[in-house]
């Protein structure tokens, strides 16, 4: 079950129109929690070393390393909705098992340091992507939005929470006296 980002309303009475205003004020909110994940995130495994980084466990058989695959080929699934032209329906989404599957595939002899370049370079441009797509996606009734919110910031919760819960459990314990 996923959380929604929610706001409380604010409205100017300097903008043009409130309806503007307040897609504008979403779509720079949304961005704001985005952002705010993605920090969580990479701090999340910033200061693994790389044979760490390739240790299975952190998501069930899934090494972090493949995390950050997963993370962004998501990422690269929200741009495609995100540049698909907006038909009023849902963006159709692929069954997850099969696409995280499909994804970890492709991973092929990738050193982490090659995961973290390419994981940032995805990042870099769904931020652009995300600059650039219309204010209205963001309202909470457009069918992209959940997209935005599943498969970004909350995507990136859900993952540094586990890798946060797979270092902990990687920490020595202590002989008890």
């Amino acid at each position: 079950m996923h959380r929604r980002f929610s706001y409380h309303r604010h409205t100017s009475p300097h903008s043009t129109s409130m309806a503007e205003h307040d897609q504008d004020t979403t779509k720079r909110l949304v961005i704001l929690a985005i952002d705010d994940a993605w920090r969580r995130f990479r701090a999340s495994f910033n200061e693994l070393r790389s044979e760490d980084a390739d240790e299975s466990g952190a998501c069930g058989e899934w090494s972090v390393n493949q995390i950050l695959w997963h993370i962004g080929a998501w990422e690269r699934l929200l741009m495609t909705a995100l540049e698909t032209p907006d038909d009023g329906y849902d963006y159709p989404e692929p069954d997850a098992d099969t696409f995280n599957a499909e994804a970890i595939s492709t991973m092929v002899d990738a050193s982490p340091r090659e995961v973290i370049e390419r994981l940032e370079s995805t990042h870099r441009r769904l931020r652009d992507a995300l600059a650039n797509t219309p204010a209205s996606h963001f309202n909470q009734d457009h069918p992209r939005r959940r997209l935005i919110d599943e498969w970004s910031f909350l995507h990136y919760e859900e993952h540094a929470a586990q890798i946060a819960g797979w270092r902990i459990r990687r920490l020595p314990t202590k002989p008890t006296r």
